[in-house]
């Protein structure tokens, strides 16, 4: 019971240092809003006219011989151009003149300023021949530089940079005749431009009209392009143009307000860790909400690009990567804090292998959340309890013990067992040792007359004799002394154990 008891005891006393070692209190983190950012990328890729995916390519009808003009009965010239395309877009729009003496000069003037037009739209505006003719003539004036004709070209130019549409109208000036390109029409990437004009004469003998207009030419109407859209394969060098689209959408599971988004979205051409050329797609751009924005990816243009820098540098790879990204910067407002953070999302894909494969996926989620540290009670558990009751019930337990432990103590203090003498230990070994031979009597039979006794000196010897004699060995146990004999007629052997008196080795000396 002592044993089972110290153990407890010990068991509890660790119970109790490993308690408090236990805070009883810990952070927590909180998350008081959680919001989602997601984007989306979508395209359309125009072919152009294959044997493998058609239509079959064709060749358009010769154009009939460009018109001419009589200067002299010409009293106005009015202008137009024609846009048409499948987009949406807010794109700039400018008409300019570009006169020239080829080789030697050339100077532009503006005929329609820049302007912004969506979707499809027409562009009216005038050509003063007389005011273009004293430009001319000024020039060739100052540089002492004539020419026996002047070049003029109509220039219309929608979108900007590489991927801007741009038709011309080249006309030449005679001193006594107009001549006017008799192509009118361009049709490109999905988009068709076209001039018109209305010759408006002054009174005269040759026509009974008083406007000319362009002959009629039956434009050459290509067969519409085979499309194709994600998840299809993309074989560079069919392809006419790219229309891309990139959609944000941004979810909170709590009220926001003052949000806004600023995009931007790039493209970048690279030889990995020799050279890249980063491409502004859509310039940044401010955003309220969930938004869209389209933008022109020109796979031609980056190939041309490709070809360009791989010629001045004379350094190849098997591949070379471009990669498409999408940055929007979004700040909100929330009653846990602003949330102000960059989500970007990438395509990119090997150019120059034959084939567009996206590396990522179209559409990304980026979760989020804002989140506080509070303190808690700690929830773990010791031994099935909580921190803090642990603290209280150990304690209490080693308490019991240790007073259990004190009782038992004084108990075997109390009651513990006397501790046998040398004479008694003898008496207990020789009782095991000699068991059946040795018997316990009250009292020794009293000596006869004539008996003698021999004493010996130890109890084996004793042993031996009532061997010999095949007698049993009487054994009288008194305090202090313990009397072994054995009886053989008129002989008593006899052997005495006793406690030597304390003062005998005084007395003796």
């Amino acid at each position: 019971m002592a044993i089972v008891s110290g153990v407890l005891l010990l068991v509890s006393l660790a119970g109790v240092v490993a308690a408090h070692a236990l805070p009883t209190e810990v952070e927590q983190e909180t998350t008081l809003l959680n919001y989602e950012h997601k984007g989306r990328f979508d395209y359309l890729v125009y072919l152009k006219p294959s044997y493998i995916f058609g239509p079959e390519p064709q060749e358009p009808p010769p154009l009939p011989p460009n018109p001419k003009y009589p200067t002299e009965i010409i009293d106005s010239i009015d202008m137009s151009f024609t846009y048409g395309t499948e987009t949406e877009m807010s794109q700039r729009v400018e008409v300019k003149a570009v006169l020239e003496n080829p080789g030697i000069w050339q100077k532009e003037i503006t005929l329609v300023p820049r302007t912004n037009k969506t979707g499809d739209f027409t562009i009216d505006f005038p050509l003063d021949i007389d005011e273009i003719n004293e430009l001319f003539d000024t020039i060739e004036e100052e540089i002492k530089i004539t020419s026996s004709s002047r070049n003029v070209t109509i220039v219309a130019t929608v979108g900007r940079g590489s991927a801007a549409f741009t038709h011309s109208l080249p006309i030449i000036l005679r001193k006594t005749l107009i001549e006017v390109d008799s192509n009118l029409t361009k049709i490109e990437s999905g988009a068709a431009g076209e001039f018109d004009y209305s010759i408006h004469l002054k009174e005269n003998s040759l026509f009974d009209t008083e406007t000319l207009r362009p002959p009629l030419v039956i434009p050459f109407t290509p067969p519409p392009p085979k499309t194709i859209g994600p998840g299809e394969v993309i074989f560079s060098k069919l392809v006419d143009r790219m229309d891309a689209t990139y959609y944000y959408d941004f979810k909170s599971d709590q009220p926001v307000r003052g949000r806004t988004e600023e995009v931007e979205i790039t493209a970048t051409l690279e030889n990995p860790e020799v050279w890249s050329k980063t491409f502004v797609l859509v310039p940044r751009t401010r955003e309220s909400g969930d938004f869209r924005t389209s933008f022109p990816v020109d796979i031609n243009q980056f190939t041309e690009v490709l070809e360009a820098i791989r010629s001045e540098t004379e350094v190849s790879a098997e591949s070379y990567n471009l990669t498409i990204k999408a940055d929007v910067h979004i700040i909100v407002q929330t009653d846990f804090g602003p949330i102000d953070e960059v989500f970007s999302q990438t395509l990119s894909s090997a150019l120059g292998r034959g084939t567009l494969e996206w590396n990522e996926e179209l559409v990304k989620s980026q979760p989020g959340s804002i989140t506080t540290s509070q303190t808690i009670p700690n929830p773990n558990k010791f031994v099935g309890l909580s921190v803090s009751a642990a603290r209280i019930v150990f304690p209490v337990i080693t308490g019991i013990l240790l007073a259990l432990g004190i009782y038992l103590l004084m108990l075997y203090m109390k009651f513990k067992p006397e501790k046998f003498s040398p004479i008694e230990e003898e008496a207990l070994r020789a009782r095991k040792k000699y068991k059946g031979l040795i018997t316990d009597i009250k009292e020794l039979p009293e000596a006869k007359a004539r008996e003698m006794i021999i004493q010996l000196s130890s109890l084996d010897e004793l042993i031996k004799a009532a061997d010999s004699l095949l007698k049993p060995v009487l054994h009288k146990a008194e305090k202090g002394r313990h009397t072994y004999c054995v009886l053989d007629a008129l002989t008593r052997y006899e052997y005495i154990s006793e406690v030597e008196p304390p003062d005998k080795d005084k007395s003796e000396q």
